[in-house]
C-alpha cells in the first residue's frame, strides 16, 4: 500500500523519537504535513509539492540521513509556502519548465491580470550544517543515553537541558546579520532570478533568527518594552540593504548597557542582486501561520531580465502588501507604522 507524506513524516519522527534530534524535522509540524497531504487531493500544484515531499521523506532511512532530511525540509518549506500565499488570495502555480535539464527559473509564477510575477523560495540552512547537525544529534543522543541508564535508579530523573540554535551559540546581531547574507547570496542562482520580475523568498525557519515583527524592516526602530528602552537596528533591513561598515544597534539586556554591537561586513542582498525585485522572509510560527515580511526594491534594475516586468508600480505594491505582514521599501517610506516595537 502506497504511504502518503503524513505516513512518512510520522515515520521518520518515530525513527528520531527518544533517540536524537533533528532540527529540520523539529521544525516541521504533523499538522501542516496532513493539510499538504488533504489539500494536494484538489490542487494540482500543491500534488506536485506533495510528491517531492513524500519522495524526500522516503530518502530518509536512519537518524543520521542529515542531508535527506534537511531536503525534505526545503520541499516542506515550498509547499508551505504556497499554501500561506494562496490563504493570503496569492494563488502560485510552478513556473512552466522549472526543474527542466539546466532550466533556471524561479519556483513559482503569479498571473496578474497585468502580466507575470515570480517567486523563488530558499529555506536557509543552519549554521555549519555539516558539522551541527552531528554535533546535535550526538549531544541528544548522549541525553537520552543518560536519561535511560538513570531510569534504572529509584526517583524522578530529568535530563540536562539540550539548547538548540540554527544560528552559532551565542552570535551576536552582527554575526546574524552577516551570516544570514553569506548564506542567502551563497544559494542564489543568478539565472532564477533574471528569469522575470522576481521576489526571493527566505525562510528563516531553521536559523531561528531574533523575532523584531515588522519593525525588523525599517534600518532602525525604537524598542519601548523590556528588557530595555533603546534604538535597534532592524536586523532584515541590514540583510537586505545594509552596507559594510555599518554601526549595528542591539538590543540591550537591560537598561543602561551600550547598545553598540559592531559593525556589519557584508552587503545585503538587494543590492548584491539589484535585479531581485523585492525580497520576502518567511517566519515559521508553531501556533500560527508563517509570518511574511517584505522588503520592496523600488527601481529595481531590470535591464537584464529576461522576461520585462508588466504590471505598473501600484499594482506591484498592491500585491506585496496583500500577501505581507509587514512592508516596506528601500527608500525606508512604507515602514513608518513599525517604527517602534512594543
Amino acid at each position: 500500500m502506497a504511504t502518503t507524506s503524513t505516513d512518512e513524516f510520522i515515520r521518520v519522527s518515530q525513527l528520531l523519537s527518544g533517540l536524537t534530534v533533528s532540527v529540520p524535522i523539529m521544525m516541521m509540524t504533523r499538522e501542516q504535513v496532513e493539510r499538504i497531504t488533504q489539500d494536494a487531493s484538489t490542487d494540482t500544484t500543491l500534488a506536485a509539492l506533495d510528491r517531492e515531499l513524500r519522495t524526500k521523506f522516503k530518502a530518509v532511512a536512519a537518524p543520521e540521513d542529515h542531508v535527506q532530511m534537511a531536503q525534505a525540509y526545503e520541499a516542506y518549506s515550498e509547499a508551505s509556502f504556497y499554501l500561506a500565499m494562496k490563504d493570503r488570495g496569492v494563488v502560485l502555480e510552478r513556473t512552466p519548465g522549472t526543474g527542466g535539464h539546466k532550466a533556471k527559473r524561479p519556483d513559482f509564477r503569479y498571473s496578474h491580470a497585468s502580466g507575470h510575477l515570480y517567486f523563488e523560495v530558499k529555506a536557509l540552512e543552519i549554521a555549519e550544517p555539516l558539522r551541527r547537525h552531528k554535533e546535535i544529534g550526538h549531544e541528544a543522543l548522549e541525553i537520552a543515553a543518560e536519561l535511560e541508564e538513570r531510569a534504572h535508579k529509584p526517583g524522578i530523573h530529568f535530563g540536562e537541558p539540550h539548547e538548540i540554535s540554527g544560528l552559532l551559540p551565542n552570535a551576536g546581531s552582527v554575526a546574524r546579520i552577516d551570516d544570514t547574507i553569506q548564506k542567502i547570496s551563497n544559494n542564489i542562482k543568478p539565472g532564477q532570478i533574471k528569469y522575470g520580475p522576481t521576489v526571493l523568498v527566505v525562510d528563516l525557519g531553521r536559523l531561528s533568527s531574533i523575532a523584531q515583527g515588522p519593525s525588523g524592516l525599517l534600518p532602525v526602530f525604537f524598542h519601548e518594552a523590556p528588557p530595555a528602552e533603546s534604538c535597534v537596528s532592524g536586523e532584515l533591513w541590514q540583510v537586505a540593504l545594509g552596507l559594510p561598515g555599518e554601526q549595528i544597534l542591539s538590543l540591550p539586556e537591560f537598561d543602561g548597557k551600550s547598545n553598540l554591537a559592531g559593525h556589519q561586513t557584508q552587503t545585503g542582498i538587494l543590492r548584491q542582486f539589484p535585479t531581485l525585485m523585492a525580497i520576502t522572509f518567511l517566519l515559521p510560527r508553531w501556533s500560527d501561520k508563517p509570518e511574511l515580511l517584505t522588503i520592496w526594491n523600488i527601481g529595481w534594475d531590470q535591464t537584464a531580465l529576461e522576461n520585462p516586468c508588466t504590471l505598473s508600480e501600484h499594482e506591484i505594491e498592491t500585491v506585496l502588501h496583500d500577501y505581507s505582514d509587514g512592508l516596506n521599501d528601500q527608500r525606508n517610506e512604507l515602514g513608518w507604522e513599525y517604527r517602534v516595537s512594543r
